[in-house]
């Protein structure tokens, strides 16, 4: 198993050194705040932990998609827009999302990508997930915890989370703004870990979810909302100073 398949799986385990982390903690810890409404008016029943409602929801968004062609165009701005917390896109660009995620084989260039996989994950959440500035410090941090030997490097997202990366501030700081951290770091001794592409980047994540699903036998999208729920404590693990700098 590739070093970064294997950082990933351990992580996702929770076995040392990720002890407190991964799937299980996950499930009683997932934290992200659902709209009051859904896409069509109706009120979000919640009942059960924040996971499971996460779960249910994107579930029945996905059933919808599939019965009710003429719900996918509103169902994209609001997955974007309401759920997702991105409301920069215009108009006209969240229509071009729209009419690429009918395409049998959607093109997912980096530029956009935290936006459009949120719609893709709807269409089909086993076979697409989320690819957040959140999720691209994890998978970098999972690794440096786990000083792997043949890392892989994943590109960094623009954020605004003082942990993970915050790249709107005066002085950008967090995880993907870090010195240590860096790409450039990453690419050079000791590391000499291997930069992926951002053009090869989301093809490249999903090919590692989708082979780590099938070897621990749980659903792929639990894999992203793990990555996107821990971020800030991996982050800090791989880089302590960040710890202090919560406040």
């Amino acid at each position: 198993m590739a070093d970064t398949q294997l950082a990933l799986t351990k992580y996702f385990q929770g076995t040392e050194p990720f002890n407190g982390l991964g799937l299980e903690e996950v499930r009683s810890s997932y934290k992200w705040k659902l709209p009051k409404t859904s896409f069509n008016g109706e009120q979000v029943v919640t009942s059960g932990t924040n996971f499971e409602e996460n779960v249910r929801l994107k579930l029945f968004l996905n059933k919808i998609w599939n019965e009710e062609e003429w719900s996918r165009r509103k169902i994209v701005g609001w997955i974007i827009s309401d759920w997702g917390g991105i409301r920069s896109n215009k108009q006209s660009t969240l229509e071009k999302y729209y009419k690429e995620s009918l395409q049998e084989n959607p093109k997912t260039p980096l530029t956009g990508i935290a936006s459009f996989s949120k719609v893709l994950a709807i269409k089909d959440p086993l076979k697409y997930a989320i690819y957040d500035a959140r999720v691209a410090v994890g998978l970098n941090a999972i690794q440096m915890i786990l000083a792997v030997t043949s890392g892989e490097i994943f590109p960094y997202l623009s954020g605004r989370n003082k942990i993970t990366g915050d790249w709107s501030a005066k002085s950008p700081r967090g995880f993907s703004k870090s010195k240590e951290a860096s790409i450039t770091t990453l690419t050079y001794p000791p590391y000499n870990w291997k930069k992926i592409p951002r053009s090869d980047a989301y093809e490249r994540y999903l090919e590692l979810l989708q082979l780590i699903s099938k070897n621990l036998d749980v659903p792929l999208y639990e894999l992203e909302m793990t990555l996107f729920s821990q971020a800030e404590e991996l982050a800090i693990r791989a880089v302590p100073s960040l710890g202090t700098k919560i406040n």
